[in-house]
């Protein structure tokens, strides 16, 4: 089922979808001075034919990330089975990102995949087999550096990660499409399970404030200003999946 980002409760700047499902990663204790917000829900997709249609990426939109490091960041709980390479986000206009860049995590593999194309050249950044199981909660972040790029999981930076294909590049400048839970050109590569908390920045996170954010269990105020996390001016993009209509508890949540 198609959703669109217009016909459902705004999060923050592009305005993401808040659509129905379970309790959220939950919290434990404070994550150092972040401001802590509600966060009572998260999004589920079926993983046949849900997604949610974000539009067209235009040249001035900041979520170009053209030729400069980023990060991207999501809370996830995959369900076993369905496509392989299921797409957490992706804005590109073809296979491997062309164009723009993905990140994605495949459920027979238990492989984390970043990609990131140049517009000619592209690479597929994939971490170790089995770096994470279906059915918990993980806290996936992925980093474009100046000269690298980086996966890390529940707080820890994966250093079995590897080019499965191509080598390090930055994004295009190019007008694509975008979506979270699916491919961005095509049918396939449908998310089953859980995602919340999916954030963009223009910046490429330190491992501090990653470490601060995996604290937060999804509770930080990301657009917010602290000591801490110094690069909330830098976020282009924050989907909640916290409330709005069709929130619906699910008894078989899990517990934190």
């Amino acid at each position: 089922m198609k959703l669109s980002a217009g016909l459902l409760l705004a999060s923050l700047l592009l305005g993401g979808v808040v659509c129905s499902c379970t309790n959220g990663p939950g919290y434990e204790g404070n994550a150092g001075s972040l401001p802590d917000t509600e966060n009572i829900a998260s999004l589920y997709l079926d993983g046949h034919d849900d997604y949610i249609e974000l539009g067209e990426v235009g040249l001035e939109d900041p979520l170009q990330l053209a030729g400069e490091p980023f990060t991207v960041a999501a809370w996830f709980r995959q369900e076993a089975g369905g496509d392989p390479y299921q797409r957490i986000v992706d804005k590109s206009d073809g296979p491997l990102a062309r164009n723009g860049w993905a990140l994605a995590a495949d459920p027979e593999t238990g492989m984390i995949h970043f990609y990131v194309h140049d517009g000619e050249t592209g690479a597929d950044f994939a971490s170790r087999r089995d770096l994470y199981g279906a059915g918990a909660w993980h806290f996936v972040v992925v980093v474009a550096r100046s000269d690298r790029l980086e996966i890390w999981l529940d707080g820890d930076l994966d250093t079995g990660s590897w080019y499965e294909s191509g080598a390090h590049t930055l994004p295009a400048v190019a007008v694509t499409g975008m979506r979270i839970g699916t491919w961005n050109h095509s049918d396939g590569r449908e998310w089953r399970g859980w995602l919340d908390e999916l954030a963009v920045w223009n910046t490429d996170l330190s491992p501090e404030s990653i470490a601060i954010l995996h604290a937060a269990r999804g509770r930080a105020d990301l657009a917010g200003t602290c000591d801490v996390y110094a690069q909330a001016g830098n976020l282009v993009g924050w989907w909640r999946m916290g409330s709005g209509a069709g929130l619906l508890a699910d008894p078989t949540a899990v517990s934190w």
